[in-house]
């Protein structure tokens, strides 16, 4: 799920990914799976395993992070939104019993209090901070009083973001990216409301950043 000047890249980036021979696609997956399982770890450990949890991934990509988080609880319902109908298809086809919908992430299609733990993983960084904001009081929103909610952007601090990133130039494969530093991400959460926030730093690459709403 992306801005509006970049939909047409995340459709055509699903499209070829989940099929590729191409050996950056199949090296990208395998980066995905190592990340996307570190992710589900420390949610599970922040929000502890809960019976019955309603778990949704906004932005979900292919949900790896949220396959993984299925595992960790009990009885789990799962929701996989994206703007990306390529992406959704990926979802469906390898998790079909997700609940899935193409949806924009400033305007999800659930009820207010619907879920237990809701995050996203790579997508606010694509917007501007304003933007990001909306899109995080959205899944605040959908969130019941006392759920957890989970954030993923780039460290602006890594050498991800200040080498690799920057080699790529123009040709970097995932679209503008504006990342977080940690302090940043800190307050940026708990400007919308959130309270008991952690930020983990992943593989040195990534932020983490866990709060819970408000009983």
């Amino acid at each position: 799920m992306g801005n509006e000047n970049n939909d047409g890249l995340w459709d055509s980036f699903w499209a070829v990914h989940a099929s590729s021979n191409d050996l950056f696609h199949q090296l990208l997956w395998r980066i995905r799976f190592l990340f996307s399982s570190a992710y589900a770890r420390l949610i599970e450990k922040t929000t502890g395993k809960q019976e019955s949890a309603r778990l949704l991934e906004v932005g979900c990509g292919s949900a790896r992070t949220l396959h993984y988080l299925d595992h960790c609880y009990t009885k789990s319902k799962c929701y996989a939104l994206d703007l990306s109908p390529q992406a959704i298809a990926v979802v469906r086809q390898i998790s079909p019993d997700f609940y899935t919908g193409v949806a924009n992430a400033m305007e999800l299609p659930l009820e207010t209090d619907a879920i237990d733990v809701s995050f996203s993983i790579g997508l606010i960084e694509h917007f501007t901070r304003e933007m990001a904001a909306k899109i995080v009081s959205e899944n605040i929103r959908v969130t019941r009083a006392g759920g957890f909610v989970g954030i993923v952007v780039p460290w602006e601090s890594s050498i991800y973001n200040l080498v690799l990133r920057k080699a790529f130039g123009k040709h970097w494969p995932f679209g503008n990216e504006n990342p977080f530093h940690r302090h940043e991400l800190a307050v940026f959460m708990q400007d919308l409301g959130l309270h008991e926030i952690k930020i983990h730093v992943v593989y040195g690459s990534t932020l983490l950043g866990i709060g819970q709403k408000s009983k």
